[in-house]
């Protein structure tokens, strides 16, 4: 599916993105999908499809957080990246198929 008019942005922390994305919204009478919109999502998602979302939903504690190997980190951030984007765009899927408006 082609969408038009979609744009992400991304940078670091406190760089801008959030009231970029509010501005833009208010501007051209779009959407605004705030941080970590997907996380709604997060208590439905099986494990085996999503592994790195759900991975802190069912950590027993927060030690198995803190103990991994840099390496196991990284791949876990990877990971992440690559699950909300499929995430993500079902949203858009589903935002383009109930309005008009910019997203």
């Amino acid at each position: 599916m082609k969408f038009e008019n979609v744009y992400f942005i991304n940078g670091t922390a406190y760089a801008g993105k959030s009231t970029m994305v509010k501005l833009l919204a208010e501007k051209y009478d779009g959407i605004a999908c705030e941080e970590n919109y997907q996380d709604r999502l997060l208590e439905n998602l099986d494990t085996k499809e999503f592994p790195n979302l759900t991975y802190t939903r069912d950590l027993q504690d927060w030690g198995e957080f803190v103990r991994r190997t840099p390496d196991e980190y990284e791949a876990w951030v990877n990971g992440v990246t690559k699950e909300c984007t499929v995430l993500e765009i079902e949203i858009l899927k589903d935002l383009v198929s109930r309005t008009k408006k910019y997203l």
